[in-house]
């Protein structure tokens, strides 16, 4: 009994010791909560604080926000942050929270300028470009996460749209703008990737103010999740990131300020581009753990278009990966015809965060973003507790004038349009109008005046009919056709398609795959031309990242041209054909995004493979066939080099007698005599029939320079140039085995190899429209070497781009 006596006893004087050690502890540290800003309001996420003269330190989180333990020896901070002024503030009083505003250094004598790159700031840059995949999360074998994203766009400056309407409705709006926000959205989503390219994102949750669904996928994919790739992508531009190789030959660095941490050290790295002033700047934070990014900050600023885009990036240690904690961005952009900007600003969080792999977890190659039925009609207890922090009032308020406004005004009727302009269709009552029908120009039709339509899911959502007919002005003739579908899914990727059409072709067109064809342009130039009266039966599936058609069909071709088919003392000019056809596509690692509820393909790092296979007879000359055509597409930005692209293409043909020239393949040509149309995958000195084939090769490269090698303003800055060279290179190799079957027409085999090189100069012309983007001139001129009897061994081709 005594001994446990004296065993109780020492408990309690150690637990005493303690308790009394604790108390010493705590009245010598105090907690000092803060956040920094600058005389706007506006929060200056990753200020630093340090403590006294102890070269200790933290950093302010994404909100501006800070907190540390104060000790007796700590009497005051020094906050900073980059383009102003330095703020000391003394803590020896206690206090419950601080607000530090920060005055902003005059932009004249806001540039970072860095004449000498010192050997630390390159020994922290290239130790940290060296360690750059330890840490890229795409590197990882697995993981998953949760997000919650919200987005906030308002009006800026709006004040100054009441100088010239003083009605009562502009008054009205002024006020309602200081009420509430323009546009709010949430989503919650549970994020999951798998080495190499699979990517998952599962929307639990999402609303958009005013609309009862979604029109585009807001989640935070369409934006960078990390920066550890030699590229950021910003509103579909890509920018070089300033950890890549090479670096220093684009960007000047300088080191703003470190950071003690404990025994780690976390400096503070500014960046600004060289020569082309539309690269990032910013600032790097590199941790000393692994040399690992904690914070980054980007900036794109095009004082053109009045735009502005930055990213704001912070990320945690968990147990040993370094990984995105939170993400923000905001989009300044001045509104057309408006002398008010939008400004919108995201933010993501991101939590629950595991590398251990779910074996069980099943991918949806074909949709990288699955919406779970009922996400978007998730009440507001729900929302409570997904969301990490509650909504503000103005962004409550948001909600639920714009939804009451949305359900007044029929803003579903708008949606529904926008749903079908994606298509190229406008709704009216139980049909869809095919606005591609209305009006088509080429040489041989000259105009052509039509019209389309179809019922759309007013009647069903599970089947259209249609039909479309269109009269050609220069041939005097109608083309017409009829169609139903019946849709197998709710994405309508798995489709069976029944058709009848009297129309016309031109002979030999290369036809792969739609990404590939060109047929708008193709179409342009359309002057030799087959009658084809058919009928096609096909079954269309999307199977991940495959997507396969079988197609049936019972042609009839009747040339409009000088022609005659002459073999075996037999003459024919007209023929009938029977196919059965099988057209693959596979893109490994391709992500999409839901638009208007149909998936598009949005983006994919590995080459694009395309096939088609066909069985045909030609009835009414006994001529069996096979034919195989494939195709590589790849294109791909290189660090240091520029962006490549590339496109082989290959076919062959075995039959048991020479085929018509309409099932021959023609030259890929998208020239005429007067014009060169410029188009990646085109021949441009070449006409669409000179050229024949049996079996073929042709090869198309690409190089763009990285950056533009001369910028000059040529009306204000409405019109500029920015000149943006490239070289590339084409070459047809083929074969044709009886060439002399085909009568009255002139043609030639490329079976010396036909090659043409080419030099661009991309964005002579670049003209701001709406203050929203740009339309920009292309030109490009290729010079053939092949001899030919054309007068001309070179040609101008122009195009037109845009750019957002």
């Amino acid at each position: 009994m005594s001994g446990s006596c004296k065993k109780l006893n020492a408990i309690s004087i150690q637990l005493c010791f303690l308790w009394l050690l604790f108390i010493g502890l705590k009245g010598n540290t105090q907690q000092v909560n803060g956040q920094v800003a600058d005389s706007s309001g506006k929060l200056l996420a990753f200020a630093t604080i340090k403590f006294g003269n102890s070269g200790q330190g933290t950093i302010a989180d994404l909100q501006g926000k800070f907190s540390f333990y104060k000790k007796n020896e700590i009497r005051f901070i020094e906050v900073s942050y980059l383009n102003y002024k330095t703020k000391i503030i003394n803590i020896t009083k206690p206090a419950d929270s601080l607000y530090i505003i920060l005055e902003a250094i005059p932009a004249s004598y806001s540039v970072v300028v860095v004449s000498k790159v010192g050997s630390k700031v390159k020994r922290i840059i290239n130790t940290a470009i060296a360690n750059r995949d330890q840490h890229n999360p795409d590197k990882y074998p697995w993981y998953q996460c949760n997000m919650y994203y919200k987005m906030v766009a308002d009006f800026l400056d709006h004040d100054s749209l009441l100088q010239k309407d003083t009605s009562r409705s502009a008054i009205a709006m002024q006020r309602m703008m200081n009420e509430q926000n323009v546009l709010v959205s949430e989503t919650y989503s549970k994020r999951t990737w798998q080495r190499p390219a699979r990517l998952q994102e599962d929307v639990i949750a999402s609303r958009l103010s005013g609309f009862k669904r979604a029109p585009v996928s807001l989640v935070t994919n369409v934006l960078p999740f990390h920066c550890y790739n030699d590229y950021i992508n910003l509103n579909e531009r890509e920018y070089r990131n300033p950890l890549s190789r090479g670096s220093f030959q684009t960007f000047n660095f300088k080191i703003e300020d470190e950071i003690l941490q404990g025994s780690d050290t976390v400096w503070v790295i500014n960046y600004v581009p060289k020569n082309n002033p539309s690269e990032l700047r910013g600032s790097l934070f590199i941790h000393s753990d692994g040399y690992a990014i904690s914070n980054l900050v980007a900036k794109s600023i095009d004082t053109l278009i009045n735009r502005e885009i930055a990213i704001e990036q912070q990320y945690r240690k968990d147990s040993s990966h370094w990984f995105p904690h939170q993400l923000n961005y905001t989009i300044r952009m001045q509104m057309p015809m408006m002398p008010a900007s939008i400004y919108m600003t995201g933010t993501s969080r991101i939590d629950s965060v595991r590398f251990t792999a779910n074996n069980n977890f099943k991918f949806d190659k074909a949709h990288t973003i699955r919406l779970a039925v009922d996400a978007e009609k998730s009440n507001d207890s729900s929302w409570q507790r997904l969301r990490p922090t509650p909504l503000e009032k103005k962004e409550q308020r948001t909600f639920a004038v714009m939804d009451s406004i949305s359900q007044k005004k029929g803003v579903s009727k708008v949606l529904a349009m926008g749903e079908k302009l994606v298509d190229g269709k406008i709704p009216y009552k139980v049909f869809d109008i095919n606005l591609e029908r209305l009006f088509t120009y080429n040489h041989y039709e000259k105009s052509r005046f039509g019209f389309g339509m179809q019922t759309n899911e007013k009647v069903s959502k599970w089947f259209s009919i249609g039909g479309w007919g269109g009269y050609g002005i220069a041939d005097k003739q109608w083309k017409y056709g009829a169609f139903g579908e019946v849709y197998l899914d709710r994405y309508k990727e798995f489709i069976v398609r029944a058709s009848y059409y009297t129309d016309i072709r031109d002979p030999g067109r290369l036809q792969i795959n739609k990404d590939l064809d060109k047929n708008y342009l193709r179409t342009f130039l359309l002057s030799r031309v087959d009658r084809v009266n058919g009928f096609t039966f096909s079954i269309k599936k999307k199977l991940g990242y495959l997507s396969a058609e079988i197609l049936g069909t019972k042609e009839n071709l009747q040339p409009q041209y000088a022609y005659a088919y002459t073999n075996r003392n037999k003459t024919i000019s007209s023929f009938d054909i029977r196919e059965a056809t099988l057209n693959l596509r596979y893109a490994y690692g391709e992500t999409t995004t839901p638009v208007f509820g149909k998936y598009y393909a949005t983006q994919t790092k590995y080459p694009v493979l395309y096939a088609r296979f066909t069985n045909g007879i030609v009835q009414n000359a006994s001529i069996s066939y096979w034919q195989a055509l494939v195709a590589v597409n790849w294109q791909k930005r290189i660090n240091r080099i520029g962006k490549e692209k590339i496109l082989v293409m290959a076919a062959t043909t075995i039959s048991n007698d020479a085929l018509p020239l309409g099932k021959t393949f023609a030259g890929n040509g998208f020239r005429d005599d007067e014009r060169s149309i410029y188009v990646f995958g085109g021949m441009q000195t070449m006409r669409p029939y000179d050229y024949y084939m049996d079996r073929f090769i042709n090869v198309h490269w690409v190089h763009e320079v990285n950056a533009p090698v001369y910028r000059a303003k040529l009306y204000k800055n409405i019109l500029t140039s920015v000149l943006t060279p490239g070289v590339g290179h084409n070459i047809l190799y083929g074969t044709m085995d009886d060439r002399h079957v085909h009568q009255n027409v002139t043609f030639t085999v490329p079976d010396n190899a036909y090659h043409e090189t080419g030099i661009f100069l991309n964005n002579i012309l670049r003209l701001k429209v709406l203050n929203s983007f740009y339309a920009s001139l292309n030109t490009a001129y290729f010079y053939h070497w092949t001899p030919t009897a054309m007068s001309s061994n070179g040609k101008f081709a122009f195009g037109i781009t845009s750019e957002f």
